[in-house]
C-alpha cells in the first residue's frame, strides 16, 4: 500500500510539474556586459539560468515544440539583456526575408518578448527580432488587443545564422520602459518563436487558440519575471533637435515658382516622474510620412484614411474614445471616433504647419493621463477647380444665383475652371483623458476635447464618459460610452451613445452592438461618418479544428447590421455570411454572400455626371478570396466580387502581388478594377499602388510608393531614403511627385526634402 501511495505521489506530481511553467529568472551581471553581435559567445551569458520550457499555441496547443528554443536574460544597472538560441533541423529553410524597422516578422522565423512592466495584465511593451536582425518594437494596450508600432525604442538588437540554426541578442535600455519602484521588481513577461515554414508558433505561456490570429500579444495571461531586484526607476530627458530644407513646386497654383525654405524644430521628452513622460515639439515636421494610400469611394460616406504621423500615433491608445477598431486592423473604418487626429494640421487635403506641440502621458498610481494640446498656423490655399454653368438666353450662372431660374430656360451647359480660396485659420485643439482602473482588469473613464480658432463664434467641444470592462477570465468583454458636442449653433439632439458586448467561448465568438448617434451630433476633431442613426450589429463566428490534415482551421458565420435614423425608418440593412478555410501550408481561401437594403432619402453622385436617384434598393452579390502564405518568396492575394449594386450591377476584381529577395529587396503591388452598370450611365474605375523597398542594412534603406487612382485622375510617387545613424538618429531623403491624368498626364506638384534629427539624452 505504501510503495502504491508513493507511485501515485510520484505521478501526480510529476503531472503537476509538467503542466508548471518554471519561474523566469534575471541575473545580475557579475562581469562585463555581453557584447551584442548575435553570437552569444561572450561567457557572460554562462551566468543565466537557460529557460527552454516552451509549448506550442499553434498548431497544436500545448503540444511540445518541433524544435528546441533557449532564451537567457541577464541585467545590470543600465539594461535588460536577452540571448535566443533557436535550433533548426532545416537551417537552410528558415525564412528570413525583412530587414526594415518595424516590419511583420510574423512573415519570418522570429523570436518576440512581452515586458508588462506593472504587471497588471493591462499592457506592456512587445520586441520581435529575426534571423536578419530586424527590429520590431512597439507598446500593446487594452490587454494586448491593440499594438501601437509607433512606439520606437533605442535598443540594441543582432543575429546570426549558422548550420544548426540561429541566435539573437537584444539590449534594452531600462530607461526607455516605465515602471514603478519596488523593492522587488516583479514583471510579467512572455517569450515566443515563429518557425515560419511549419507555421508553428510557441510560447512559454501559450495563449489559448481561442484569442485568434492576435493572441500571441496578449498580455492577460503572462508569465512573472523575477531576480531584478530593487530597480531605480528613471525620468527621461532626451532631445531630438532637427534641421530641414525643401523645395516645393504646385504647377495648378497661381504662382508656379518653386517655394524653397530651410527650417528647424526639435522635440523633447521630459519625464516628470517614471511613470509620466511629457512630449514637447517645436514646428513638428512630417516630411517624411508616407502618403495616404489611394481609395476608390463608392458610397455617400467620408472615407476613414489612418493616422501616420509619429507624434500623434505614439501614445495614441489613451486618446482612443469610440467603437473600437484594433490597430493591428490597418485603415477599417470606424463609426465614432470623437478625437480623429487627422483633424489636426490637415484641413480639406492641405497640409497646414503645426506651430507647437505638447503631449502628457502616462501613469499616476490607478490612473491613466493623457492631455494633448496643439496649434496649427493659418494658412491660404487657392486651388483650381471646375464646376458647371448654366447657359440661358444670353446668360451664364450658376443655377444657385438664381432661384428663380427654371429648367426649360437652360439651352445648354459648361463646365469652367474657377479658383476656390480655402482661409484656414490659426487654431488650438486641446483633448484631456482620464482613465481608472477598476474590477482588475476594467477601467472607466473620461474625455474633454475643444477646437479654439480664437473666436467666440467658432468654437467646438466634446465630453465623453466611456466604460470597458473585462470579465470571465477576459472571455467576456463589455464596453460602452455616452458623449454630447457643444458648438456656437448648437441645438439639442447632440448626443451619442454605445454598447457593445463579445464573447469568447471555445470555437465560438459572439458579439452585438448597439450605436445611438443623434442628429446634431458633431466632433469636428472627430470622425462620424452617420449622423441621425440608429444601429444594431450582431455577428456569431464558429471556428472549428477539423481532423482532416491538409486544413487547420475554419472560420464560419454571419454578421448583421441594421441601422435606422432617429424617427424608426430603416436606411441600412446589411447581412453577410462568410466561410474561411485556413490551409495548413498557410493558405486562405473565402467565399461571402452579402444582401444589403439601402433607403436614400436624397440622390448622390457617385461619378461624374452619374447620380443614384432616391429611393429603396434591395442588392445580393457574392465574393471569393485567395490569401497565399506571405513567408514565402512569391505571394499574394485575389479577389473577385459580382452583384447587383443598387438598381444596376457591380463587378469587381483586385489582386495583390509580393516578391521578397534575400531580406533586402522587396516588391508589391496591387491592383483593383470596378466596372459599375447603373441607369444613369457605366463607368470604369482602376486603382494601382506598388511599392519598392530596398535595405542596405536594418538602419539603411530605401523606399518608393505609385499610384495610380483613375477615378481621381491623378498618378502620384513617393520615394524615401532613411540612414538611421546611431540609435535614434536619422538621416531622411524625400521626393514627391504628382501627376494630373484628366486630358493628358500633366504635372500637378512636386517636391524635394532633406531632414536631418539627431537624438540625444542624458
Amino acid at each position: 500500500m505504501r510503495n502504491i501511495l508513493i507511485s501515485f505521489m510520484a505521478v501526480l506530481l510529476a503531472a503537476l510539474s509538467a503542466g508548471a511553467v518554471p519561474a523566469v529568472t534575471a541575473t545580475k551581471i557579475q562581469s562585463d556586459a555581453p557584447r551584442i553581435d548575435g553570437s552569444l559567445e561572450d561567457a557572460v551569458w554562462a551566468q543565466a539560468i537557460v529557460i527552454s520550457a516552451f509549448s506550442q499555441r499553434d498548431p497544436v496547443h500545448g503540444a511540445a515544440p518541433s524544435e528546441s528554443t533557449e532564451v537567457r536574460i541577464l541585467f545590470d544597472d543600465e539594461q535588460l539583456y536577452v540571448a535566443f538560441r533557436c535550433d533548426d533541423s532545416a537551417a537552410d529553410d528558415i525564412v528570413a526575408n525583412h530587414m526594415q524597422r518595424d516590419a511583420d516578422l510574423n512573415e519570418n522565423d522570429s523570436v518576440s518578448l512581452i515586458l508588462d512592466t506593472y504587471n497588471d495584465g493591462r499592457g506592456g511593451y512587445f520586441f520581435s527580432t529575426n534571423a536578419l536582425g530586424a527590429q520590431r518594437d512597439g507598446k500593446l494596450s487594452n490587454e494586448g488587443h491593440d499594438l501601437n508600432e509607433a512606439w520606437d525604442c533605442v535598443w540594441a538588437c543582432k543575429a546570426q545564422r549558422d548550420s544548426a540554426g540561429w541566435s539573437a541578442e537584444m539590449a534594452i535600455p531600462f530607461d526607455q520602459l516605465r515602471y514603478t519602484e519596488q523593492s522587488e521588481a516583479v514583471w510579467g513577461i512572455n517569450i515566443g518563436r515563429t518557425i515560419r515554414r511549419k507555421n508553428e508558433e510557441v510560447y512559454l505561456l501559450p495563449s489559448p487558440q481561442e484569442y485568434g490570429f492576435g493572441g500571441g500579444y496578449r498580455t492577460s495571461r503572462l508569465d512573472t519575471l523575477r531576480g531584478l531586484g530593487a530597480l531605480r526607476a528613471s525620468t527621461p530627458f532626451e532631445i531630438v533637435p532637427y534641421t530641414q530644407a525643401s523645395s516645393v513646386r504646385d504647377f495648378e497654383a497661381l504662382d508656379t515658382e518653386a517655394d524653397n525654405e530651410v527650417n528647424a524644430g526639435f522635440d523633447i521628452k521630459y519625464g516628470l516622474t517614471p511613470s509620466l513622460t511629457t512630449d514637447f515639439s517645436y514646428r513638428t515636421d512630417f516630411g517624411q510620412v508616407e502618403a495616404d494610400e489611394e481609395q476608390v469611394n463608392l458610397t455617400r460616406f467620408s472615407l476613414f484614411f489612418p493616422e501616420k504621423r509619429d507624434f500623434f500615433l505614439e501614445g495614441a491608445g489613451i486618446f482612443d474614445f469610440g467603437e473600437r477598431v484594433s490597430r493591428r486592423g490597418g485603415s477599417i473604418s470606424p463609426s465614432t471616433l470623437l478625437f480623429y487626429s487627422r483633424r489636426i494640421g490637415i484641413q480639406e487635403g492641405h497640409n497646414l504647419p503645426v506651430l507647437f506641440g505638447s503631449k502628457l502621458t502616462g501613469r499616476a498610481g490607478a490612473y491613466e493621463i493623457g492631455v494633448l494640446n496643439m496649434t496649427t498656423d493659418a494658412g491660404t490655399f487657392i486651388d483650381e477647380v471646375e464646376e458647371e454653368r448654366f447657359l440661358t438666353a444670353g446668360n451664364v450662372l450658376l443655377e444657385e444665383d438664381d432661384p428663380r431660374l427654371d429648367s426649360s430656360q437652360i439651352v445648354d451647359t459648361l463646365d469652367v475652371d474657377v479658383l476656390d480660396t480655402l482661409y484656414a485659420k490659426q487654431a488650438n485643439f486641446s483633448v484631456v483623458r482620464l482613465r481608472r482602473d477598476v474590477l482588475g482588469r476594467s477601467n472607466i473613464g473620461l474625455i474633454a476635447l475643444n477646437r479654439d480658432p480664437g473666436e467666440e463664434s467658432d468654437y467646438n467641444r466634446a465630453l465623453g464618459a466611456d466604460m470597458s470592462l473585462s470579465l470571465l477570465d477576459a472571455a467576456l468583454s463589455v464596453r460602452s460610452f455616452v458623449a454630447k458636442t457643444w458648438s456656437p449653433e448648437s441645438s439639442d439632439e447632440d448626443m451619442a451613445g454605445l454598447l457593445a458586448i463579445e464573447h469568447r467561448a471555445g470555437d465560438t465568438e459572439t458579439s452585438f452592438s448597439y450605436l445611438d448617434v443623434q442628429e446634431n451630433f458633431d466632433p469636428e476633431i472627430g470622425f462620424v461618418p452617420r449622423e441621425d442613426s440608429r444601429r444594431i450589429k450582431s455577428s456569431f463566428r464558429y471556428r472549428p479544428r477539423p481532423s482532416t490534415p491538409w486544413i487547420r482551421t475554419f472560420s464560419m458565420g454571419p454578421r448583421i447590421t441594421y441601422l435606422m435614423d432617429q424617427g424608426g425608418t430603416l436606411q441600412t440593412r446589411d447581412v453577410e455570411l462568410s466561410i474561411f478555410t485556413n490551409l495548413e501550408i498557410g493558405d486562405w481561401i473565402g467565399v461571402r454572400i452579402r444582401d444589403r437594403y439601402e433607403y436614400l432619402d436624397g440622390s448622390f453622385d457617385i461619378h461624374e455626371e452619374i447620380e443614384v436617384p432616391a429611393g429603396e434598393y434591395r442588392f445580393t452579390n457574392v465574393g471569393l478570396n485567395l490569401f497565399s502564405n506571405d513567408a514565402r518568396t512569391v505571394s499574394g492575394r485575389g479577389s473577385v466580387e459580382t452583384g447587383q449594386f443598387f438598381d444596376g450591377t457591380r463587378h469587381r476584381v483586385s489582386g495583390e502581388l509580393r516578391l521578397k529577395f534575400s531580406g533586402r529587396l522587396a516588391l508589391e503591388s496591387n491592383y483593383e478594377i470596378n466596372r459599375i452598370n447603373l441607369p444613369d450611365g457605366n463607368f470604369t474605375t482602376n486603382r494601382l499602388t506598388s511599392r519598392f523597398l530596398y535595405s542596405f542594412t536594418p538602419d539603411f534603406y530605401v523606399r518608393g510608393l505609385l499610384q495610380w487612382n483613375s477615378a481621381d485622375e491623378l498618378v502620384g510617387g513617393n520615394c524615401l531614403l532613411n540612414y538611421r545613424y546611431l540609435p535614434g538618429c536619422d538621416l531622411f531623403l524625400v521626393y514627391n511627385q504628382a501627376w494630373d491624368t484628366e486630358g493628358g498626364t500633366q504635372q500637378r506638384s512636386r517636391s524635394l526634402q532633406f531632414k536631418l534629427a539627431h537624438f540625444w539624452n542624458r
